[in-house]
């Protein structure tokens, strides 16, 4: 069959999270010590950012009858029920389930979603896990590499090497995460992605594209494109070699920008996506009355990946995220 409906239990009230696997319709490759590949998509860990949903959809109908070799896996959902409240995390508990990863068979309900979720997928000896999110209305989309942390030396340098290469297939700017550091104070080897790559020790990637809470046509585009790029590169569809638009080449970091100091409005001056050097100015924080109280300027090399989703600010909060130049 070349394309099924599958679905992981859960058990209890939480609806069950659905699979959609389509594989191509030709007998698989039969050469010594080859297999065809096997690729997972997940989307809508955070119940809000849905443009993932769209995309798994997407890709289904696009894949019936015409990939090439392989398998695909699509998990529309992995938060169905913040999908149905609308809410990012968990809405009985609380709590990002894009930290819990893999789970726990005897833990929250939480947990015990994410386990499930999770041995689903681990089961299906995935080659590549994208997990598509959306960031926000003023963002560039872009591709998110994690950090190998619990490999070492040539290991670590050959996985991360390979995520690199796939990220350069999806057209989009490629940001590296967080430094080492901070990557496990956030907990990000918890993450679905950092999860993958850390114990599985397979290729995982973020595609981040469109504003929340909506199925944005052009983002959901943007981020099947991306997915593609991917699949080309494995030869399981006909490669493409398309750019988007806003693609910046080169060695980027994803970091918070810098924040404001005082309250006010937040008025942006810099474009997402558009070079700037240190001291450039970013935004502006004005009052109701219009008198610029602070001009916020580049810390770095780089350029504004997102402005922060609000339009009042206070003393503290990033304006945005800022992609640095690495050296």
């Amino acid at each position: 069959m070349p394309r099924s409906v599958t679905r992981v239990e859960q058990g209890g009230r939480s609806p069950d999270v659905t699979v959609i696997s389509v594989s191509a319709d030709r007998p698989p490759h039969r050469g010594q010590g080859a297999r065809d590949p096997v690729v997972v998509v997940t989307a809508n860990v955070h119940g809000d950012e849905c443009t993932g949903v769209g995309v798994c959809l997407r890709l289904a109908d696009e894949l019936d009858g015409s990939l090439l070799r392989g398998t695909v896996h699509l998990y529309p959902s992995l938060n169905p029920e913040a999908l149905e409240r609308r809410t990012r995390r968990h809405p009985d508990e609380d709590v990002d389930l894009n930290r819990l990863f893999p789970g726990d068979p005897q833990g929250s309900p939480a947990e015990r979603l994410v386990f499930a979720t999770w041995s689903d997928l681990a089961a299906r000896s995935p080659d590549l896990v994208v997990d598509i999110h959306a960031d926000a209305p003023g963002a560039i989309p872009y591709v998110l590499t994690d950090r190998a942390i619990a490999l070492r030396g040539a290991e670590r340098v050959r996985l991360e090497s390979e995520c690199t290469s796939l990220a350069d297939s999806t057209g989009l700017t490629v940001l590296q995460e967080y430094p080492d550091d901070r990557y496990s104070r956030y907990r990000l080897d918890r993450s679905l992605t950092g999860a993958v790559l850390n114990r599985l020790q397979v290729p995982a990637l973020t595609v981040e594209a469109g504003p929340r809470l909506v199925l944005d046509a052009a983002a959901v585009q943007v981020a099947a494109q991306a997915v593609r790029g991917m699949l080309g590169s494995l030869g399981m569809v006909e490669p493409t070699s398309a750019r988007h638009a806003s693609r910046l080449p080169g060695t980027w970091r994803r970091d918070s920008g810098p924040r404001a100091s005082v309250a006010g409005l937040l008025i942006a001056v810099a474009e997402p996506g558009v070079g700037l050097r240190r001291g450039d100015v970013i935004a502006e924080v004005r009052a109701l009355g219009g008198t610029v109280l602070e001009r916020i300027r580049a810390e770095g090399n780089g350029f504004v990946v997102s402005f922060v989703e609000r339009a009042h600010v206070v003393s503290g909060v990033p304006v945005c995220t800022f992609g640095f130049a690495v050296p």
